[in-house]
């Protein structure tokens, strides 16, 4: 598998629909049809298989059985996938899902854009962060750029939500960086923009990303 993040994403609308959320339901392995059950509403249950969908998808596309592959979790609970080397982060915001996968650590986070409370920034964000949303233009969509970045980033550690917001720092160059201490590594990141109401962003080891998100039609597992 080449050193490369390749990025998957989707939207669930379908899935909304009791026939067809029934037969993609029908194809998931036992414990993801437990974890789409532990939700009380339709939109978090279709999330949650839309998300493995995706990942199923991306196991085929790399020769892998998805069947045959199951996930396990760290103590830190960063998942993993039992008995292969692939490497995978997943998320979803009200109607999109996101999978990447790659040979090496990685990070992904997907955002709904809705209106932002400034005080979540300045008391959570890094300094400069803050001053960068709070002089922008369009200050959710700022906001949510800065969030996916830093989410993808914490994920990309395997700390995820253990590591504060305000601890590292990301600077919008021609190049996306960061200012951490949480270990010696040297992180890339890639943001998509889909024009969607939505913000995509993967942070990874890996310099390497694909330069599009590849859609999947969830129609074709229902």
């Amino acid at each position: 598998m080449p050193r490369t993040v390749v990025t998957y994403y989707s939207e669930t609308d379908l899935l909304l629909h009791p026939d067809v959320y029934g037969r993609a339901y029908s194809i998931l392995p036992g414990y993801r049809r437990e974890k789409a059950d532990s939700f009380v509403f339709a939109k978090d249950k279709a999330l949650s298989v839309g998300v493995w969908l995706l990942l199923r998808r991306a196991l085929e596309d790399l020769g892998e059985d998805p069947d045959k592959i199951r996930i396990n979790y760290l103590k830190n609970g960063k998942p993993v996938l039992e008995g292969s080397d692939i490497q995978f982060n997943l998320s979803h915001s009200e109607h999109r899902v996101m999978c990447s996968v790659s040979d090496i650590d990685l990070g992904c986070d997907v955002e709904y854009i809705q209106p932002i409370d400034m005080d979540i920034a300045r008391r959570y964000f890094f300094g400069s962060e803050y001053r960068t949303i709070s002089s922008a233009d369009d200050r959710d969509d700022m906001f949510y750029r800065f969030w996916t970045l830093k989410e993808s980033f914490m994920k990309a550690t395997g700390l995820g939500f253990e590591l504060p917001l305000d601890s590292f720092c990301i600077h919008l160059d021609e190049d996306v960086s960061v200012d951490q201490t949480v270990d010696g590594n040297t992180y890339h990141f890639k943001e998509y923009d889909m024009n969607d109401g939505y913000r995509y962003a993967v942070c990874s080891l890996a310099e390497d990303f694909s330069p599009k998100m590849e859609y999947v039609d969830l129609a074709k597992y229902s």
